[in-house]
């Protein structure tokens, strides 16, 4: 299997995962607002109850037109905080918001590897050899080598080396600093990572 092919099946993944994760969070919170606004503001219920407002009920309507005693028909009266409160309420908020902050993150991961592979790419499709075996020479050496001995471990000339240090120095990927006799040079991790 091709690097490309495992890279887009891996994107296809968190993709697919960041998804899940804002549908599921976005419906959590939105249940949870809903359950929230039902038990307190909706009418009929919360604080627009009649047996909440008026204590027990409306003492007048405990008696029913054929004699017989008996409730008339009505929610039971409940507290709409610990409906709010409740550990199953703040469970499924906490869930939601929770999945909503993963698939933040997970969006902004797939992102940050975007931008990495696009800029690997660029600068892939910038470079000559020569300039890549210069790079890639740098990188076995922990980023940075002096001149004469990146000469000696990228196999090319000293010519080709001093002509492919000025364009890589142009294009801004190394930077070069006097080290003596000859020059120490860097290269650039976040250009090239």
């Amino acid at each position: 299997m091709k690097p490309t092919e495992t890279i887009f099946k891996a994107k296809k993944r968190y993709v697919t995962v960041m998804i899940l994760c804002f549908l599921y969070g976005g419906f959590a919170i939105i249940m949870s607002l809903f359950l929230i606004y039902a038990s307190i503001w909706m009418p009929g219920g919360g604080l627009h109850n009649e047996s909440l407002q008026n204590g027990i009920g409306d003492l007048n309507n405990l008696q029913k037109g054929d004699g017989s005693r008996g409730m008339p028909f009505m929610r039971p009266p409940f507290d709409p905080i610990q409906l709010i409160t409740s550990p199953l309420l703040l469970t499924f908020l906490g869930s939601g918001i929770i999945a909503l902050l993963a698939g933040i993150t997970i969006l902004s991961l797939v992102r940050e590897k975007e931008i990495k592979s696009i800029k690997k790419q660029t600068v892939d499709s910038l470079l000559l050899p020569d300039e890549k075996a210069l790079i890639e020479t740098l990188k076995k050496f922990n980023y940075e080598l002096t001149q004469s001995q990146l000469a000696k471990e990228s196999g090319l000339t000293k010519v080709q080396v001093h002509r492919a240090i000025k364009k890589l120095e142009d294009k801004g990927v190394i930077e070069k600093h006097n080290y003596g006799l000859t020059n120490k040079i860097i290269l650039k991790k976040e250009l090239i990572e």
